[in-house]
């Protein structure tokens, strides 16, 4: 058995009291044996007291007790004649005890049918455990209403999980010789980096093979011997040891590759980690499959329904049946749900400054990024000629102010074709949050709203006015 693997005993008492060949077969059986306390704790004590011992039971509890063991279990071989002591070790709090004259078969089978269980009950605590943060981590990933979302907690969580130096997320498909880096771990603001995947061969095997690749030696295995060449001809020194390559399918097809991995110094990643890194991708890409699914639903509900040329969003037509709708099931299923109304800001200036085609083309764009920043079961429509509504089902007066915070943020980030980089057009937004009790029927919500968005406009700070905030 390799050294590191070792149980190590203690063996305490008096040693005229061991059974004769004890450390041989002990040694034999795959035990470092030792009579001198180490720095870290042994795995067994084992003790012989003397006859002359008085308060066995004493001996007992400050042996379990005595910090430099760490609690190890306390294996008593009692001599023979003490009648009543293997009874009053095992009360103290003894592993086990054995009367004289001591078989040392049994002992040692005794020691291994100890190690056997704590093994069995470690492997049931971890397993335990595992089964708590896969459903915490998949709770989360649930959560997401984006695929960035999804991407962005899979690799935290993962990575926190296992104290990893890399986890990212990597869009790909077969025959790509790019791959686009959408998460990562240590670094989440990184959202959309183009790598040259032949700086990743287990990515591009993962791909291939569309199975797991675990490579625990970069610098061994085969598949990196034509990257080694480069790293040595280049003089870069990699402190990668391990890598590991998830790939991740979305509706049958190959879509990316979740991408671990670990530094020299690292914990090594156990089969048991990786198939718990796979569990979760997969869990991943289920959900973000769903969330495909929903999309394409809604996307065909609104094309079947009468939509607004200019923007591509919902008519004042498709906003009424949608808003009874969500009210009569929020009514029914005591659920809520929030209405904004979104005002574009001086649209009138761009209208006069720039020409109403400009302006047009300013809210077709504003209408896009509308679309695409919804989740699937919301709901956007062009309100009026220059306001949008929004109904965001299972979201209350905070989640409908943080939705345009968020928005405006994206709003910032993009650059709209007539106005140049850093001059996107501001918001106002009135939220109201359903149920309230002012709102009886659907069209008093529109009320409610509309007021919201008067007095946001009036000055509410940020611009944003929520009625039935929580």
């Amino acid at each position: 058995m390799p050294e590191a693997f070792r149980h190590r005993i203690l063996l305490l008492g008096n040693p005229s009291s061991r059974p004769e060949g004890l450390e041989r077969v002990l040694v034999r059986g795959g035990f470092q044996v030792t009579e001198a306390a180490s720095g870290s704790p042994p795995d067994f004590l084992l003790y012989t007291p003397d006859a002359a011992v008085s308060n066995l039971a004493e001996e007992v509890r400050a042996l379990t007790r005595r910090p430099e063991y760490g609690g190890a279990p306390v294996f008593v071989l009692l001599p023979d004649g003490r009648a009543g002591g293997a009874t009053e070790a095992l009360l103290a709090g003894a592993r086990d005890a054995l009367l004289a004259p001591v078989h040392l078969p049994e002992l040692r089978a005794r020691l291994d049918a100890h190690i056997h269980a704590r093994a069995e009950a470690r492997e049931a605590q971890e397993a335990l455990r595992a089964r708590d943060l896969l459903f915490d981590i998949f709770q989360e990933v649930s959560a997401a209403v984006r695929a960035d979302e999804i991407f962005q907690t899979l690799v935290r969580r993962v990575g926190q999980a296992f104290g990893l130096s890399h986890c990212s997320f990597v869009l790909t498909a077969p025959g790509d010789d790019k791959g686009r880096v959408v998460a990562v771990y240590e670094n989440p603001a990184i959202r959309d980096l183009r790598v040259d995947l032949e700086r990743y061969p287990e990515i591009q095997e993962a791909i291939r093979t569309e199975r797991p690749v675990v490579i625990h030696n970069v610098h061994e295995h085969p598949l990196f011997a034509s990257i080694r060449q480069h790293w040595s001809k280049q003089q870069i020194e990699v402190n990668v040891q391990a890598a590991v390559a998830l790939p991740v399918f979305v509706q049958g097809r190959a879509a990316g590759v979740f991408f671990l991995r670990t530094e020299k110094g690292d914990p090594q990643l156990r089969a048991a980690d990786v198939a718990f890194a796979n569990t979760i991708a997969q869990a991943a890409a289920r959900v973000l499959e769903n969330e495909e699914r929903r999309s394409a639903i809604y996307r065909r509900q609104i094309s079947a329904g009468t939509t607004d040329e200019m923007t591509g969003c919902a008519s004042l037509d498709s906003l009424d049946r949608r808003l009874r709708d969500e009210f009569e099931r929020a009514r029914r299923y005591s659920l809520h749900f929030s209405l904004i109304v979104i005002d574009i800001d001086h649209l009138h200036e761009i209208n006069d400054r720039l020409g109403h085609t400009a302006g047009d083309r300013v809210l077709g764009e504003i209408g896009a990024i509308l679309q695409r920043e919804l989740r699937a079961p919301d709901f956007v429509a062009r309100y009026g000629g220059d306001e949008f509504a929004c109904v965001l089902p299972e979201t209350d007066g905070n989640g409908g102010r943080h939705f345009i915070e968020r928005l405006r943020h994206v709003f910032a980030r993009h650059t709209f074709g007539d106005l140049g980089p850093d001059n996107a057009p501001a918001i106002s937004a009135g939220v109201v949050a359903y149920p309230h009790s002012e709102a009886l029927r659907p069209e008093d919500l529109f009320t409610l709203a509309e007021n919201a968005l008067e007095k946001a406009k009036d000055g509410a700070p940020d611009r944003i006015a929520v009625i039935g905030e929580n």
